[in-house]
């Protein structure tokens, strides 16, 4: 009961606290049967609640050990079907318990249940897939061993992938892949299990390579961030019958391959280049103008329609503003409060949100009550939340409208310098061109 009651909730939370959501391949995840679903682990609990609210099957999950020490919490965490696994490297002297953890999933996995498992061990927010676990597997061939390979259990290779999961209004696409079916690794398992496990894991790591933006050299990393910044949506083709998160996943892997080949062949111009897009963007942050606004140069063409949206939007806006302030505020100072890891900040904020919001909601529902009547009271709360959204995209239109005020103002007061910097605009976007035209050719060649 509180597992589909916090369910629930997670799904009004996630929606919005992510400007957009795309999820590709929802459709191969059965709808019955044994499952383990194995993704990458990028932002601790944000990983398992956007799965959760999206995956229309209830999921079980192998959560670190040394969290259910206490009787209490073991028993709460027990009811959020979670299942402890003691890893060597946090619980040396627990690790004997794995065996119970063990038996628990291959029961799950008999009576048809899915199980959850983030099988680089670890959460860290960083674009990159860490060594994976041998967990998934043993646990997968084991339950398959124990009903003479007839059980049919699969392993469904997801990858999450975060604009950034710790910024409130940020994106996330969620790419999900064909199942792996483990008893297809029946004769292999029966000649040699360790044998079957390390095929199952390393089919396993080229799925979730395939589906997760990975940069295998730090070093380029930010430059990765600049270009994509700059570039990918000059490379966006809005007539394809694809949404922009998903357009935005596979150029920006296109773009993380193009970098790396660029550095191990002409590390001089990646230097050359990063210095370069590195200055341009400062000049832009300087004068608070945005790469957009030096994509096109005319920006007086929506303005009139923008001050009457605003004009005619402002009593729902004022409504909203008035409902939400409270709690997005004491929202925001508490997740400040709270001192977590990196990884955690995205589902701190994410989970302080929701039962703030939800108390204050609550709150100030029962005081209208009060004034008024039960009937207005209960539509208050209704609404409390749409209105909330609403305010939420009003606040970004009155945003971007200031800033194309204010490039106006920068570009009449400051006409040669926007020019100048248009022109370093489009230089860097044709040598990105070039590199893209040469990077594909040298490809072509390899491949021919």
């Amino acid at each position: 009961m509180l597992y589909r009651i916090l369910t629930w909730l997670f799904i009004l939370a996630v929606k919005g606290y992510f400007r957009s959501i795309s999820i590709r391949g929802l459709e191969q995840i059965p709808t019955k049967g044994p499952l383990l679903l194995a993704a990458n682990h990028t932002s601790a609990f944000m990983d398992p609640i956007v799965l959760g609210v999206h995956i229309r099957r209830t999921l079980y999950f192998l959560s670190r050990g040394s969290a259910f020490k206490n009787k209490f919490v073991a028993a709460l965490l027990g009811k959020l079907h979670m299942i402890p696994v003691f890893r060597p490297e946090f619980e040396p002297e627990d690790v004997g318990r794995n065996e119970a953890t063990f038996a628990k999933c291959y029961d799950h996995l008999s009576l048809g249940k899915v199980i959850l498992i983030f099988p680089e061990g670890i959460s860290k927010t960083e674009r990159r897939l860490r060594p994976l676990k041998t967990g998934i597997a043993r646990i997968g061939l084991g339950a398959e061993a124990r009903n003479d390979f007839q059980l049919g259990v699969s392993i469904v290779p997801i990858g999450i992938n975060y604009s950034n999961p710790h910024q409130f209004q940020s994106d996330v696409f969620v790419n999900v892949g064909r199942p792996i079916q483990l008893q297809e690794f029946k004769t292999s398992y029966i000649q040699d299990e360790k044998s079957a496990v390390r095929e199952v894991m390393q089919q396993l790591q080229s799925e979730l390579e395939k589906r997760t933006v990975i940069i295998g050299d730090e070093r380029l990393e930010e430059l990765i961030g600049l270009i994509e910044k700059l570039y990918r949506s000059e490379l966006r083709d809005d007539d394809l019958p694809v949404d922009k998160l998903r357009q935005d996943f596979y150029l920006s892997k296109d773009i993380v391959a193009a970098v790396q080949w660029y550095d191990d062949h002409y590390p001089k111009k990646v230097m050359d280049f990063d210095r370069r897009i590195r200055s341009y963007l400062h000049q832009t942050d300087r004068l608070n103008l945005r790469d957009s606004h030096l994509k096109t140069s005319d920006q007086r063409t929506s303005i009139f329609q923008d001050i009457v949206s605003l004009i005619l939007g402002f009593p729902l806006f004022f409504a909203g503003w008035i409902a939400n302030v409270i709690p997005f505020k004491l929202a925001e100072w508490v997740s400040r409060k709270i001192r977590v890891r990196e990884d955690f900040v995205g589902s701190i904020r994410l989970a302080a949100g929701m039962f703030v919001f939800l108390f204050i909601y609550l709150l100030e529902a029962a005081v209208i009550t009060w004034l008024t009547s039960w009937t207005i009271g209960l539509t208050s709360l209704l609404l409390f939340y749409p209105s909330g959204v609403y305010t939420l995209h009003y606040l970004k239109a009155a945003w971007q409208f200031r800033y194309s005020l204010d490039y106006l103002f920068i570009w009449q007061k400051r006409k040669r310098l926007i020019e100048r910097l248009r022109d370093i605009r489009q230089e860097l976007i044709g040598e990105l061109e070039e590199g893209r035209e040469k990077y594909l050719s040298e490809i072509q060649n390899k491949m021919d």
